[in-house]
């Protein structure tokens, strides 16, 4: 489903949602797995990408989960941490996407083969200097929390974060909140927040309106990562729209994790239309087999939205990063005027 149509390529973009982890791409793993000694299930990219990629719709958002594995092993190095940094970087580029904003789980990534977390942070940084340099991006890290590594997890991954809040914009909690409610999760986040990182939470994704209500309630994030369940209940939409809380929304994703039925029923136009701050996003490219081009694509052709509500969402977007404001300023007077 990737496209480089360029009615979509030559679009200046913003990407606020994208996972490093499911950035990576399928020579590259089988590249790491030679070098490294890893077993894999196929040694070509044809086969090996019917392990890899979610090409169909699954049950729901854990089914897909589960085709994270292959690409969790191969995080072997902070040397690779810095390639699939740099490549992910590389098909933004090529993407015509100008500030782009990537997360990670430092507890979940680095923790297969045990990578000191600041050695694989400087690998990423060194990617993004270069993709900086070499393309005029602008790029902005998130660190993940991941929910089913449990609260010592958020606290230790908060640390580290606030300990790096210089290289860090921000923190994410992630993984299904229907399996870890958000109070476990509240104190550590709260002290991210005062030490002065953005937030954004996964919410809405598998869990009803209330559950986003709750969040926004208990943590004031800046972000919602999802949020389309708000679409069941009117006064959750007016309370994120009256809150100011923009949403990460990333529609092939939500088709593929069956937190929409029908990618024709998604309801990124209607909470557009409804004066919500909605951003378009992929979400995990590689392992959902889609780019931004292609959620473009999603939006326009099969949701309706024209391409003049599309640049909407890239102001949105750009209001909502969490890099300084100078930086953003200097991004939108270049490509979004």
């Amino acid at each position: 489903m990737k496209s480089f149509d360029p009615k979509y390529n030559r679009i200046p973009k913003v990407e606020l949602h994208c996972h490093l982890e499911g950035a990576i791409r399928t020579a590259t793993i089988l590249d790491i797995a030679r070098q490294h000694g890893l077993n894999l299930p196929a040694w070509d990219v044809e086969t090996l990408d019917r392990h890899v990629k979610v090409y169909e719709q699954m049950r729901d958002l854990h089914a897909v989960l589960e085709a994270f594995a292959i690409f969790q092993n191969s995080i072997v190095s902070p040397q690779v941490v810095e390639r699939l940094a740099w490549e992910l970087f590389e098909d933004s580029h090529r993407q015509n996407i100008h500030l782009l904003e990537v997360r990670f789980s430092p507890d979940w990534a680095f923790s297969s083969h045990n990578l000191d977390w600041d050695a694989a942070l400087e690998g990423i940084l060194r990617a993004k200097a270069r993709a900086e340099a070499e393309f005029g991006m602008l790029i902005g890290l998130i660190a993940i929390t991941s929910r089913s590594l449990g609260p010592a997890s958020c606290e230790k991954t908060v640390d580290w974060a606030i300990r790096h809040r210089n290289e860090i914009q921000g923190i994410d909690l992630a993984d299904s909140e229907r399996m870890y409610p958000i109070r476990e999760f509240v104190r550590p986040v709260m002290r991210a927040r005062d030490a002065g990182l953005k937030v954004t939470v996964h919410s809405g994704e598998d869990t009803p309106a209330s559950a986003v209500v709750e969040t926004i309630q208990a943590m004031s994030p800046e972000r919602i990562g999802h949020g389309i369940h708000i679409i069941e209940d009117m006064a959750a939409v007016d309370f994120v729209r009256e809150r100011g809380v923009t949403l990460e929304v990333n529609p092939w994703s939500n088709y593929l994790t069956n937190a929409v039925p029908r990618i024709e029923e998604h309801p990124l136009k209607r909470l557009f239309d409804l004066g919500v701050k909605v951003t378009i996003n992929s979400d995990d490219p590689e392992v959902l087999e889609t780019n931004l081009n292609n959620e473009y694509r999603i939006a326009h052709e099969v949701l309706g939205m024209s391409l003049e509500e599309i640049a909407t969402c890239n102001r949105y977007a750009l209001e909502a990063s969490f890099l300084p404001a100078a930086q953003v300023q200097t991004v939108r007077e270049k490509y979004f005027v």
